[in-house]
């Protein structure tokens, strides 16, 4: 759900000194409760706001932070071959020239991760202004930087948050996660369908976020088209995702945002239908997880919410790159 945008003169300095310092400390308290993971609460309270780069995506220096470091599948992995794997300790690669439909800068793999936006064909087109765009692309942003200070996983800190594809961009490949906004209205095509069908199957990971419960008749029309043997499965909180990193029950929490609030109901598809294999994609259906994401920073919703939406988003991100 889309909100007027704030001031764009204070929005990096909101989020860099606002969002992840409150957040942070939010975080750490709740580890201190007993919700933990590998991350350490004193860490996480000492944090020092980074800057984004503010030489932009052109620049070579706005595109990571840190140097690369090789995230191949290992030899024995059951999906090799989707991630282009590059030397230990690379420089960052610049940005190609933009060729998706609405031209947005690329930032190939150089070993961190980057977070991927699917952009997405509605009833209106691909248009910017389109539900895919939704929350872009501060939500992103805001959700690498909780990322980067409490996890070790690198992560690209891109001015643009990331990447923005099609599903059937042969480049999605290197990419292990992608996310979709607004799922309600979205029309794919044969070639999508096939393209997202290969991703999946190959270790691909894919989240459906911002839609409304009934929507999820279209998200399943749609993912018909890809795959057709396979079902939604609404789940009870035993999966492995829930606890990849934070522990979460997803029956019990409670998120607010403009539109959608309250308990969402979360639907997972797996390979072959069986919930004991891997998890292709999940859909918060009644929720608006990045909605909260990217309105950590100005105090549109409560803190706690907030909190539980940047968990899922750290547990979604731990569940692809280990599944």
């Amino acid at each position: 759900m889309a909100a007027p945008a704030p001031d764009p003169a204070r929005r990096f300095v909101a989020v860099g000194l606002g969002a992840v310092a409150v957040l942070s400390a939010c975080i750490a308290a709740t580890l201190a409760g007993g919700n933990s993971g590998p991350a350490s609460a004193n860490a996480i309270a000492a944090h020092t706001a980074k800057p984004l780069d503010p030489a932009g995506p052109g620049s070579a220096n706005g595109l990571a932070s840190g140097a690369a470091t090789t995230m191949a599948p290992a030899p024995s992995s059951p999906n090799p071959g989707l991630f282009t794997p590059v030397p230990t300790g690379a420089p960052p690669a610049p940005p190609e020239p933009a060729t998706t439909p609405l031209q947005y800068p690329f930032y190939p793999y150089d070993g961190s991760i980057t977070f991927v936006r699917i952009q997405t064909r509605g009833y209106y087109g691909r248009g910017r202004r389109g539900g895919w765009s939704h929350d872009y692309p501060d939500a992103e942003i805001n959700l690498f930087r909780i990322v980067d200070e409490i996890t070790s996983v690198p992560v690209r800190l891109a001015p643009t948050g990331g990447n923005v594809l099609t599903f059937d961009d042969p480049r999605l490949t290197q990419f292990p996660m992608a996310y979709v906004s607004e799922p309600g209205d979205w029309q794919t095509s044969p070639e999508e369908s096939a393209a997202l069908r290969k991703y999946l199957l190959r270790g691909g990971f894919v989240i459906f976020d911002d839609f409304f419960t009934f929507e999820m008749d279209n998200l399943r029309r749609q993912m018909k088209q890809a795959f057709p043997e396979l079902e939604f499965q609404p789940m009870d909180g035993s999966e492995p995702i829930w606890n990849t990193y934070f522990s979460i029950d997803p029956l019990t929490i409670d998120l607010q945002g403009p539109q959608k609030n309250g308990t969402p109901t979360f639907f997972a598809l797996y390979e072959d239908n069986d919930p004991i294999k891997r998890l292709l994609a999940i859909a918060n259906a009644g929720a608006d997880v990045g909605d909260l994401w990217e309105w950590a920073a100005e105090g549109l919703f409560p803190v706690d919410p907030t909190n539980v939406a940047f968990q899922i988003g750290v547990n979604y991100l731990m569940y692809a790159l280990t599944h």
